[in-house]
């Protein structure tokens, strides 16, 4: 399988790119194509202009904007890897979302109807926290989350969920130990899974 893992988080030596690293390390070793977009080491531009949206939806979209979407239609599976922060995806992550998952790629809009654009490809999304799950699920975080994103970007798009993994109390100077198992976390899943 083709994969391709889209990151967002702009200190190397995060526990987000140890995320990343692991995750596509197992891809690998299970002999899976995988490419990265580093949105941050990418230097990608977030911010929709005013000319980006008047022609994006007509095919004229800015070069940038397609050389990601042809990266994802090579991708058979699209993973997120993303800390969580304001209960929501960083600024750079949810810019990418908008520029590049516009409409005439990511969704099709015909008689009125919209249309999924990205059927038969898979998502994967990862999302780190420094809150507990416990703390997220009781303030009703996690509900959005699957509101937001489960549904309103894999459904609506027509990607098929494979999974929302969240790895959870991640906070600045976590151990050694405790890191290892949130990196353990990521790697039985990418065995169960691919």
């Amino acid at each position: 399988m083709r994969h391709l893992i889209v990151s967002a988080h702009p200190n190397k030596k995060s526990f987000n790119h140890a995320v990343v690293e692991t995750y596509a390390m197992e891809l690998r070793e299970r002999k899976h194509r995988v490419g990265c977009r580093d949105l941050y080491a990418t230097n990608f531009n977030p911010v929709m202009s005013a000319r980006d949206l008047a022609v994006i939806g007509h095919g004229k979209a800015s070069k940038d904007i397609r050389d990601e979407q042809a990266a994802i239609r090579r991708a058979d599976v699209l993973t997120f890897i993303a800390p969580l922060w304001w209960s929501g995806f960083p600024a750079m992550l949810k810019g990418y979302l908008d520029r590049v998952f516009c409409a005439g790629f990511a969704y099709v809009i015909k008689q009125g109807q919209y249309l999924p654009g990205l059927s038969g490809k898979k998502g994967v999304i990862i999302t780190t926290s420094a809150a507990s799950k416990e703390e997220l699920e009781r303030g009703g975080t996690l509900r959005a989350l699957r509101t937001i994103y489960d549904e309103g970007l894999m459904e609506f798009t027509g990607m098929e969920l494979v999974k929302h993994l969240y790895l959870s109390s991640i906070e600045p100077g976590i151990s050694r130990v405790e890191g290892e198992e949130r990196l353990a976390i990521v790697r039985r899943f990418v065995r169960r899974t691919f």
